[in-house]
Protein backbone atom coordinates (compact mmCIF):
# COMPACT_ATOMS: atom_id res chain seq x y z
CA UNK A 1 0.00 0.00 0.00
CA UNK A 2 2.81 2.34 0.56
CA UNK A 3 4.60 1.31 -2.15
CA UNK A 4 1.46 2.32 -4.21
CA UNK A 5 1.22 5.46 -2.53
CA UNK A 6 4.98 6.10 -3.52
CA UNK A 7 4.37 4.98 -7.41
CA UNK A 8 1.37 7.51 -7.27
CA UNK A 9 3.12 10.62 -6.19
CA UNK A 10 6.28 9.79 -8.51
CA UNK A 11 3.15 9.75 -11.50
CA UNK A 12 2.05 12.92 -10.25
CA UNK A 13 5.05 14.39 -9.53
CA UNK A 14 6.17 13.77 -13.23
CA UNK A 15 2.78 14.72 -14.87
CA UNK A 16 3.48 17.76 -12.73
CA UNK A 17 7.01 18.17 -13.82
CA UNK A 18 6.09 17.82 -17.64
CA UNK A 19 3.60 20.56 -17.08
CA UNK A 20 5.83 22.48 -15.45
CA UNK A 21 7.88 22.66 -18.45
CA UNK A 22 5.32 23.33 -20.53
CA UNK A 23 4.72 26.33 -19.38
CA UNK A 24 8.54 27.83 -18.24
CA UNK A 25 8.98 26.74 -14.85
CA UNK A 26 12.48 26.48 -13.91
CA UNK A 27 11.84 24.94 -10.11
CA UNK A 28 9.32 23.61 -7.89
CA UNK A 29 9.50 21.84 -4.73
CA UNK A 30 8.53 18.41 -3.37
CA UNK A 31 7.83 17.39 0.37
CA UNK A 32 8.28 13.77 0.66
CA UNK A 33 8.40 12.08 4.11
CA UNK A 34 9.19 15.68 5.70
CA UNK A 35 12.55 15.93 3.49
CA UNK A 36 12.57 18.97 1.09
CA UNK A 37 13.70 18.27 -2.75
CA UNK A 38 14.22 20.57 -4.95
CA UNK A 39 14.66 19.74 -8.80
CA UNK A 40 15.27 22.75 -11.08
CA UNK A 41 13.70 22.67 -15.02
CA UNK A 42 15.67 24.34 -17.63
CA UNK A 43 13.23 25.85 -19.75
CA UNK A 44 13.70 24.86 -23.78
CA UNK A 45 14.78 28.49 -24.76
CA UNK A 46 17.38 29.49 -22.02
CA UNK A 47 18.20 32.50 -21.82
CA UNK A 48 21.87 33.30 -20.82
CA UNK A 49 23.09 34.71 -17.79
CA UNK A 50 26.77 35.28 -18.27
CA UNK A 51 27.47 38.88 -19.40
CA UNK A 52 29.68 39.08 -22.09
CA UNK A 53 32.56 41.11 -21.87
CA UNK A 54 31.90 43.49 -24.10
CA UNK A 55 35.67 45.56 -24.86
CA UNK A 56 34.92 49.09 -24.54
CA UNK A 57 36.38 51.67 -27.20
CA UNK A 58 36.91 54.88 -25.46
CA UNK A 59 36.84 57.53 -27.66
CA UNK A 60 40.17 60.33 -27.99
CA UNK A 61 40.04 62.80 -25.34
CA UNK A 62 41.08 64.95 -27.76
CA UNK A 63 37.96 66.32 -29.82
CA UNK A 64 38.56 66.40 -33.34
CA UNK A 65 38.09 69.10 -35.18
CA UNK A 66 38.64 69.80 -38.65
CA UNK A 67 39.27 73.08 -40.16
CA UNK A 68 36.09 74.76 -42.30
CA UNK A 69 36.79 77.73 -44.15
CA UNK A 70 34.52 80.39 -42.25
CA UNK A 71 32.50 81.09 -46.19
CA UNK A 72 31.11 77.55 -45.46
CA UNK A 73 30.55 78.17 -41.75
CA UNK A 74 28.39 81.24 -42.20
CA UNK A 75 26.10 81.02 -45.29
CA UNK A 76 27.31 83.75 -47.72
CA UNK A 77 24.86 86.49 -47.85
CA UNK A 78 24.19 87.99 -51.34
CA UNK A 79 24.03 92.22 -50.65
CA UNK A 80 22.02 93.62 -53.44
CA UNK A 81 22.19 97.34 -53.46
CA UNK A 82 19.81 99.20 -54.71
CA UNK A 83 20.17 102.28 -56.66
CA UNK A 84 17.90 105.16 -56.69
CA UNK A 85 16.11 105.73 -59.69
CA UNK A 86 16.84 108.84 -60.95
CA UNK A 87 13.69 111.50 -60.28
CA UNK A 88 11.65 112.25 -63.60
CA UNK A 89 11.74 115.82 -62.44
CA UNK A 90 10.68 118.23 -65.28
CA UNK A 91 13.66 120.96 -65.99
CA UNK A 92 13.87 123.09 -68.69
CA UNK A 93 16.09 122.39 -71.22
CA UNK A 94 18.40 125.78 -71.83
CA UNK A 95 20.14 126.44 -74.77
CA UNK A 96 24.13 127.86 -73.89
CA UNK A 97 25.01 131.43 -75.87
CA UNK A 98 27.91 132.97 -75.76
CA UNK A 99 28.64 136.98 -75.33
CA UNK A 100 30.28 137.89 -78.57
CA UNK A 101 30.70 141.65 -80.42
CA UNK A 102 31.78 143.67 -77.59
CA UNK A 103 35.22 145.24 -76.50
CA UNK A 104 35.08 143.78 -72.73
CA UNK A 105 31.39 142.87 -71.58
CA UNK A 106 27.77 143.44 -71.83
CA UNK A 107 25.44 144.51 -69.08
CA UNK A 108 22.73 141.86 -67.17
CA UNK A 109 20.08 143.93 -66.32
CA UNK A 110 16.93 143.69 -64.67
CA UNK A 111 14.18 143.87 -67.05
CA UNK A 112 14.12 144.37 -71.05
CA UNK A 113 15.04 147.62 -70.87
CA UNK A 114 19.01 149.67 -71.44
CA UNK A 115 17.65 151.42 -69.10
CA UNK A 116 16.94 149.43 -66.15
CA UNK A 117 19.41 148.43 -63.47
CA UNK A 118 22.26 146.76 -63.83
CA UNK A 119 22.69 143.68 -62.15
CA UNK A 120 26.41 143.39 -63.53
CA UNK A 121 28.71 142.72 -66.17
CA UNK A 122 29.18 139.62 -68.30
CA UNK A 123 32.67 139.49 -70.16
CA UNK A 124 33.32 138.65 -73.37
CA UNK A 125 33.16 134.92 -74.37
CA UNK A 126 31.59 133.87 -71.58
CA UNK A 127 28.72 131.40 -71.78
CA UNK A 128 25.35 132.14 -70.38
CA UNK A 129 22.12 129.92 -70.32
CA UNK A 130 19.01 131.39 -72.68
CA UNK A 131 16.15 131.59 -70.72
CA UNK A 132 13.13 133.04 -73.26
CA UNK A 133 12.92 135.90 -75.64
CA UNK A 134 12.11 139.00 -74.02
CA UNK A 135 11.07 142.83 -75.75
CA UNK A 136 12.89 145.33 -77.19
CA UNK A 137 15.78 143.03 -78.35
CA UNK A 138 16.72 141.46 -75.01
CA UNK A 139 16.82 137.83 -74.29
CA UNK A 140 16.63 136.19 -70.49
CA UNK A 141 19.35 134.85 -69.63
CA UNK A 142 21.50 133.21 -66.81
CA UNK A 143 24.91 133.87 -65.80
CA UNK A 144 27.00 132.37 -62.94
CA UNK A 145 24.02 132.14 -60.79
CA UNK A 146 22.58 135.18 -61.94
CA UNK A 147 19.38 136.08 -63.67
CA UNK A 148 18.48 138.90 -66.06
CA UNK A 149 18.29 140.45 -69.11
CA UNK A 150 20.87 140.82 -71.98
CA UNK A 151 20.68 142.36 -75.50
CA UNK A 152 20.30 139.36 -78.00
CA UNK A 153 22.89 141.23 -80.44
CA UNK A 154 25.78 140.17 -78.30
CA UNK A 155 24.23 136.73 -77.86
CA UNK A 156 25.68 133.75 -80.18
CA UNK A 157 25.20 129.81 -79.87
CA UNK A 158 28.99 130.44 -81.96
CA UNK A 159 31.40 131.71 -79.14
CA UNK A 160 33.49 132.85 -82.63
CA UNK A 161 30.33 134.06 -84.42
CA UNK A 162 32.34 137.42 -84.82
CA UNK A 163 31.30 140.12 -87.95
CA UNK A 164 34.59 141.34 -88.77
CA UNK A 165 35.19 144.52 -89.96
CA UNK A 166 36.20 145.34 -93.88
CA UNK A 167 40.05 146.50 -93.89
CA UNK A 168 39.48 148.22 -96.89
CA UNK A 169 37.43 150.95 -95.46
CA UNK A 170 39.16 154.24 -95.84
CA UNK A 171 40.20 154.83 -92.19
CA UNK A 172 41.31 158.70 -93.23
CA UNK A 173 37.85 159.75 -93.31
CA UNK A 174 36.36 157.50 -90.74
CA UNK A 175 34.62 158.82 -87.43
CA UNK A 176 33.57 158.44 -83.93
CA UNK A 177 30.12 158.27 -84.09
CA UNK A 178 27.32 157.87 -81.02
CA UNK A 179 23.96 156.41 -81.06
CA UNK A 180 21.44 158.97 -80.38
CA UNK A 181 17.74 160.17 -80.03
CA UNK A 182 16.15 156.75 -79.62
CA UNK A 183 13.96 154.91 -77.04
CA UNK A 184 16.51 151.97 -76.31
CA UNK A 185 18.33 150.78 -79.61
CA UNK A 186 18.56 151.18 -83.34
CA UNK A 187 19.10 148.63 -85.81
CA UNK A 188 22.56 147.83 -87.50
CA UNK A 189 21.41 146.00 -91.03
CA UNK A 190 23.30 144.22 -94.09
CA UNK A 191 21.69 146.92 -96.49
CA UNK A 192 20.83 150.47 -96.26
CA UNK A 193 17.11 150.42 -96.31
CA UNK A 194 14.79 149.83 -93.23
CA UNK A 195 13.61 146.67 -95.04
CA UNK A 196 16.80 144.84 -94.86
CA UNK A 197 18.28 142.27 -92.28
CA UNK A 198 18.52 142.85 -89.42
CA UNK A 199 22.43 141.90 -88.21
CA UNK A 200 22.41 143.11 -84.50
CA UNK A 201 20.93 146.31 -82.28
CA UNK A 202 22.80 148.93 -81.21
CA UNK A 203 21.67 150.02 -77.63
CA UNK A 204 21.27 153.79 -76.83
CA UNK A 205 24.34 155.40 -76.27
CA UNK A 206 26.55 153.07 -77.93
CA UNK A 207 29.76 154.05 -79.64
CA UNK A 208 30.26 153.35 -83.30
CA UNK A 209 33.05 154.13 -85.99
CA UNK A 210 31.45 155.40 -89.09
CA UNK A 211 32.86 154.92 -92.24
CA UNK A 212 30.90 157.21 -94.71
CA UNK A 213 27.88 157.75 -95.88
CA UNK A 214 25.02 155.62 -97.49
CA UNK A 215 22.01 155.84 -99.39
CA UNK A 216 18.60 156.22 -98.42
CA UNK A 217 19.85 158.02 -94.96
CA UNK A 218 21.91 155.62 -93.63
CA UNK A 219 25.77 155.50 -92.50
CA UNK A 220 27.86 152.51 -93.19
CA UNK A 221 29.18 152.00 -89.62
CA UNK A 222 31.07 149.43 -87.62
CA UNK A 223 29.78 148.45 -84.84
CA UNK A 224 31.94 146.38 -82.58
CA UNK A 225 33.62 144.63 -85.05
CA UNK A 226 30.20 144.19 -86.93
CA UNK A 227 30.18 146.00 -90.35
CA UNK A 228 26.41 147.13 -91.78
CA UNK A 229 24.19 150.07 -92.08
CA UNK A 230 22.16 152.05 -89.29
CA UNK A 231 20.52 155.13 -90.36
CA UNK A 232 22.25 158.27 -89.98
CA UNK A 233 19.56 160.37 -88.01
CA UNK A 234 20.29 158.47 -84.86
CA UNK A 235 24.22 158.63 -84.83
CA UNK A 236 26.11 161.97 -83.81
CA UNK A 237 29.54 162.62 -83.78
CA UNK A 238 31.06 161.15 -80.41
Amino acid sequence: MKMKRVITYLFCLFAVMFALSACGSKSITIKLGGDNKTTEEDSDEKESTEDESVPTVEESAVDKTSTVPVSEQVPQTTQIQTQAEPATAMTQVLTTLYVVNCNESITLRTSDSTSAKEIRQIPLGAAVSFMENAANGFYKVSYNGSTGYALASYLSVDPYNHYVASTTAATDTSWTGKVVRCNEFITLRKTQSTKGEEITKIPLGAIVTVYGSADNGFYYIDYGGIEGYALASYIDVY
